[in-house]
């Protein structure tokens, strides 16, 4: 059993669950257990009742004798244990519907909330005190302050129950959850830049060369491009080309990525390969296209006929034009630099947006589909030129999806809006394409056709 539990797929996923969740409530349970031996040894070095100050002397009228103490102790103990349990019990639940109604992700980023973590640790330590103060109480004369400060703490626990059980339904409501996913992405995206600004956008395929296989199956979690740069000083010459994203998976033996150049020294692709985290599922804390993909299949789910809810289907609309402009500015890159890494990301945001408008034009929602050219209206004139020519390219999935529903107010106005800001950045081809599509539509309805072009 001990050799299983070392093994690095266990250390990974021990290291996972702490950093994820169980890091912040053992280190307050531990202060729990710490402040309850502090005050049994205060309680007991306090003296005989002559050399209590007024403070012990005042508290002392409320705890009575030792037995008296231990039944007072006893009632906390099991009204905190009692409650404390049926409340988590019920809070797991409704984090479970929250997930079931909106996406898994739900969970991962309830877990990964450091209130809620915090939290737990605070009733778990909370009922750790008093059951230690509890044992403790058969040894002390007079347990005045552990007696005291247990039954204040049973108090504020009952108080934060109420607080615990808002903030648990309060983070599966859709506009909370979609933009606590949304925040994940953006502190992911943020913690990718160090990457970036260490490595160059490839100009085109990496070529021939050795490629550098995956030890194990799994999901690229992170990529230490400190250990990468190293690991090339060392080999004058070659170059090193990332083929595998951040988030990507790959199977055993597995390319992830290429060393150009010339031969490939075997120290290099073991080094290589070391500085690549393969894990069993994706990290939201290092990977941004992680908590995209939740936002759209959270999109998609609600705009297409899966669920129909075109409310739900509007946050993720405004979350993911949000990401939009978030990531618009380009990132510094290192032309120089030996390694190449592409940026995938502006095209996924891209990408999802698209895979709504495929899922409006499966449910005919017209109002979704309004929604999602407004934003791409808005959002056309501040983008970089790149994004611009991903957005006129939408127009190839954004033409049919229109010409399958009938022309709405909402739909035509919203239209024409994209088609004027295609006319405004340049992108003539792309205007007229729509206009055409459009223009094309509304005549059908007129003669009483169907509204199919």
């Amino acid at each position: 059993m001990i050799p299983h539990l070392a093994t690095p797929r266990a250390l990974a996923g021990l290291r996972r669950s702490f950093s994820e969740f169980l890091g912040l409530p053992v280190v307050i349970v531990l202060g729990f257990v710490v402040l309850a031996h502090t005050i049994d040894r205060i309680d007991n070095t306090a003296g005989p009742r002559e050399a209590w100050g007024p403070l012990r002397t005042f508290l002392s009228q409320y705890v009575g004798d030792t037995q008296s103490a231990i039944s007072m102790l006893s009632t906390i103990a099991g009204s905190l244990i009692s409650v404390t349990s049926i409340t988590f019990s019920i809070l797991l639940l409704a984090v479970q519907q929250g997930a079931a109604t909106l996406n898994s992700q739900i969970v991962d980023h309830y877990l990964r909330r450091r209130a809620n973590s915090a939290w737990f640790g605070f009733f778990v330590g909370v009922s750790l005190f008093v059951l230690i103060t509890l044992v403790q109480t058969t040894h002390t004369t007079a347990p005045v302050l552990g007696v005291m400060i247990s039954t204040l703490l049973g108090a504020v626990s009952l108080v934060a129950l109420v607080v615990l059980i808002y903030t648990t339904i309060d983070q599966t409501r859709p506009v909370t959850a979609i933009a606590t996913i949304r925040e994940a992405a953006v502190a992911a995206r943020a913690r990718q830049r160090p990457l970036l600004a260490a490595t160059a956008e490839p100009s085109g395929p990496p070529g021939d060369g050795v490629p550098v296989p995956a030890t194990t199956g799994g999901y690229l979690t992170r990529i230490d491009a400190d250990g990468l740069a190293r690991a090339l000083e060392a080999h004058p010459g070659r170059h090193l080309v990332l083929t595998l994203p951040v988030g990507g998976f790959v199977p055993p033996g597995g390319a992830v990525a290429v060393v150009v150049g010339g031969p490939a020294d075997p120290a290099l692709v073991e080094a290589v390969g070391a500085a690549m985290s393969i894990e069993d599922q994706r990290d939201v804390a290092h990977d941004p296209a992680f908590s995209l993909d939740h936002i759209g299949t959270i999109g998609w789910t609600a705009i297409s006929t899966a669920r129909s809810d075109p409310a739900v289907g509007a946050i993720a609309v405004h979350a993911l034009q949000r990401l939009l402009h978030d990531w618009a500015a380009p990132v510094p890159r290192a032309p120089a630099s030996r390694i190449a890494y592409r940026d995938r990301l502006p095209d996924q945001v891209l990408d999802a947006i698209e895979s709504l408008v495929v899922a409006a034009a499966e449910s005919r929602q017209h109002q979704s589909l309004a929604l999602i050219l407004r934003a791409l209206a808005r959002s056309l004139p501040v983008l970089p030129a790149a994004q611009q020519h991903g957005v006129a390219r939408l127009v190839a999935t954004v033409a049919p999806s229109l010409a399958s529903h009938l022309p709405t107010r909402m739909l035509r106005e919203d239209a024409a809006g994209l088609i004027a800001a295609f006319r405004r950045t340049g992108r003539s081809d792309a205007a007229a394409r729509l206009s055409e599509i459009l223009a094309h539509v509304v005549e059908e309805s007129q003669d009483g056709g169907p509204g199919r072009g």
